[in-house]
């Protein structure tokens, strides 16, 4: 009978969290997220914690209101639930991880009952979330990514080069190059649409 309300009392305690994770694919070799802010989610630190989670796995992130600007590959969706029980508390969240219109990867935690009698629903995001976004990041590192990372432009940058001369440009490829920015086969794709542009 004591052993029955021991394990009664620790279920009680630790509560029942679930965790459901589909894990992003290695081989997909994403190296920057755009995230589009959901502005429904009162959870405040929820964004810098996933944002941090991510860097954590070597790729970098930047968030969008509005329009999702053109040079992202990947776009990252969220939510986050708050609920009150003598303070609050995070007591749900979702990732979804997209590459065009196809989810390529998904986390969700969740605590059953809103956590119940258990003392862990109180405890922060970070340590809710931490694990979650490892696993769903678990073939990436910083490293990894850092290897086969390219330089991310911007509308600006894309203005600027159209302003360059081909000299410009091809210097900046070759830095490019390089520096290992690009691969030797972008370099010489690169290099063919510079010199055959009409200035």
């Amino acid at each position: 009978m004591n052993k029955v309300l021991i394990s009664l009392v620790f279920l009680l305690i630790t509560g029942c969290t679930s965790v459901n994770v589909e894990q992003l694919d290695p081989k997909m070799q994403v190296s920057h997220v755009c995230i589009e802010e959901n502005p429904k989610v009162i959870v405040h630190d929820f964004l810098p914690v996933v944002q941090k989670g991510f860097k954590r796995h070597g790729i970098t992130t930047e968030v969008y209101t509005d329009s999702m600007p053109n040079y992202c590959d990947y776009h990252l969706n969220y939510t986050a639930l708050k609920t009150w029980d003598m303070a609050m508390y995070m007591h749900h969240a979702e990732l979804w991880l997209y590459r065009g219109l196809d989810n390529i990867a998904y986390a969700e935690y969740h605590l059953n009952g809103k956590g119940g009698l258990a003392l862990n629903k109180w405890a922060s995001v970070d340590s809710k979330m931490d694990p979650v976004i490892n696993q769903l990041l678990s073939g990436y590192s910083p490293e990894l990514v850092n290897a086969y990372r390219k330089t991310i432009p911007t509308n600006e940058s894309e203005k600027e080069l159209v302003s360059e001369t081909k000299e410009d440009q091809l210097r900046q490829l070759k830095r490019w190059l390089s520096e290992e920015l690009i691969t030797q086969e972008e370099y010489e794709l690169e290099k063919q649409k510079v010199l055959s542009k009409k200035l």
